[in-house]
């Protein structure tokens, strides 16, 4: 049963959470100490002083301990029902008190390191608006404890907290709480992830590192080098070889892709996903298990990608855009790898009801001038090339051969931009505001009229003779632009701005 004035009064972080501070504080005075304590074993002590500095580590272990026995006393967290707040307070020498009041809270989520899991306690951190920082971190709290003062909080921050104090009314919540679906990313949709992910920049990486010591190699054994030169051109007609580098791009592309599988395993390994009545929980994370809560108020935009790979593994990827700070946008917006079409339109549906039913909709597409651009940049390598070429010995081919290399780049790049320049268009329903782009990378960003904060308009000196404009959506979450447009998009703005301000609904 739940006490009807559930955490009203000081409560204190699990018993576990003394070894936690412990091994905490052991950790950071090792990071701290761990060179001198090296320098200690390789310039051969004698017996005397490994007796002391022994001495000396029992000491501070000692200390350590009765310091974070006495620390974990002293933090103690409660809610002021009254004051409509949490509050929680911390500190041994001097005491750090904070308070967060109901109508700030934007997040509360939970975080597991490995040893949290082992000592079977969880992280409970709340996120508030207008902070770069996370104002409240319980780094030592139950399970049971962590997934009811989290609902009282986010209960909070939507209802009235006089709602709060009923046992009944929590309880109820409890037992109602049913689950209506779950998706499980496994080992092998992970290892399809980590293949089909954008593993070129782990490969730019390995390249940029191999360069980098061969510069190194290259500048201090110059002499070296050279004693060897003779011996070396005897082999370069091979190393030059097309298969020498065929080979060489295949085991820098392996490599590359082997360290992208092993950075999706640890970031995703567990992804699960499970909705019930009011929220969508999303839990994924090996080094560090995180478990966050998703609800359709505070959804700010939903991204939705795939490229073609992906797209025949039925592999989508959703990235979810929360209210939070504008200093700091990056910290609330949720990836979830790994999804299929059929679950995509689950969390679509649960977060936009109302997105597939609309009684018109407006369809922009961007203006030549901006494909004209793209152009232009896509021009700028083959310029360099060919200036590099004529003007210096640094390229040493034959002209037939640059012109072929020259042809084919403008070729594949100008049609990747040409097909990308088509995918571009901006949809403006009753409701809802969509954006599509992307020829590999496909990109669809969704948000709701009502959580337009503002409307940017711009137009640079260029547009003018072409009556164009850049256009600038703001919201709580992040962005969403579309360039070049005409403005006949005028009047469908002044739709989206009055349906922002038109709505009674709360922006997050």
């Amino acid at each position: 049963m739940i006490n009807p004035e559930t955490y009203s009064t000081a409560r204190r972080q699990s018993k576990p959470g003394i070894l936690l501070i412990y091994l905490s504080s052991l950790y950071k005075l090792f990071r701290m100490f761990w060179a001198l304590g090296a320098y200690l074993l390789i310039s051969g002590p004698s017996k005397t002083t490994l007796v002391y500095a022994g001495f000396g580590l029992l000491v501070i272990g000692v200390v350590s301990f009765f310091y974070s026995y006495l620390y974990y006393r002293k933090f103690v967290f409660y809610v002021d029902y009254e004051r409509k707040e949490f509050v929680l307070e911390k500190g041994i020498f001097s005491t750090e008190n904070t308070t967060i009041p109901f109508d700030k809270i934007q997040q509360v989520y939970f975080k597991r390191s490995l040893l949290q899991r082992l000592i079977k306690v969880y992280s409970l951190v709340i996120d508030t608006a207008g902070s770069n920082q996370k104002e409240v971190e319980i780094k030592a709290i139950s399970g049971k404890d962590a997934n009811r003062l989290a609902k009282i909080l986010l209960k909070a921050k939507s209802e009235k907290p006089d709602a709060l104090q009923g046992e009944g009314d929590l309880e109820k919540q409890e037992e109602n709480n049913e689950v209506f679906w779950t998706h499980k990313v496994g080992f092998l949709r992970l290892l399809k992830i980590g293949i089909s992910t954008n593993y070129l920049r782990g490969l730019s990486l390995i390249f940029a590192f191999v360069m980098t010591v061969y510069n190194r190699i290259n500048t201090y054994f110059k002499e070296q080098i050279e004693d060897v030169e003779v011996y070396f051109n005897q082999f370069s007609g091979v190393l030059q070889s097309i298969g020498f580098l065929t080979v060489l791009f295949v085991l820098l592309l392996l490599l590359s892709i082997s360290i992208t599988i092993i950075e999706v395993f640890v970031k995703y390994y567990g992804l699960k996903i499970q909705q019930n009545k009011d929220k969508i929980e999303v839990e994924m994370g090996l080094k560090t298990n995180t478990k966050v809560s998703l609800q359709p108020r505070r959804l700010q935009l939903m991204r939705i990608k795939t490229n073609p790979v992906q797209e025949r593994f039925d592999l989508y990827e959703a990235q979810l855009s929360l209210s939070s700070s504008e200093n700091d946008l990056q910290k609330n917006k949720i990836k979830i790898p790994g999804l299929e079409k059929e679950v995509v339109k689950k969390i679509k549906y649960f977060l936009y009801p109302g997105s597939t039913e609309s009684s018109f909709s407006n369809t922009f597409r961007p203006n030549k001038l901006l494909l004209f651009r793209k152009m232009s940049l896509v021009m700028l390598p083959v310029l360099v090339f060919l200036t590099l070429w004529y003007f210096t010995a640094f390229i040493t081919l034959p002209l037939w051969a640059v012109l072929v290399l020259s042809g084919l780049y403008i070729i594949v790049a100008g049609s990747i931009q040409i097909l990308a320049f088509k995918a571009r268009k901006l949809i403006v329903t009753e409701k809802f505001l969509q954006k599509k782009t992307g020829f590999w990378n496909k990109t669809e960003e969704t948000l709701e009229l009502y959580k337009i904060q503002s409307v940017s308009v711009k137009q640079p000196i260029w547009y003018h003779r072409k009556n164009l404009i850049n256009v600038v959506f703001h919201t709580a979450g992040g962005d969403l632009r579309f360039y070049a447009v005409t403005k006949e998009i005028l009047p469908s703005i002044n739709y989206v701005l009055y349906k922002a301000e038109a709505t009674s609904k709360n922006w997050m």
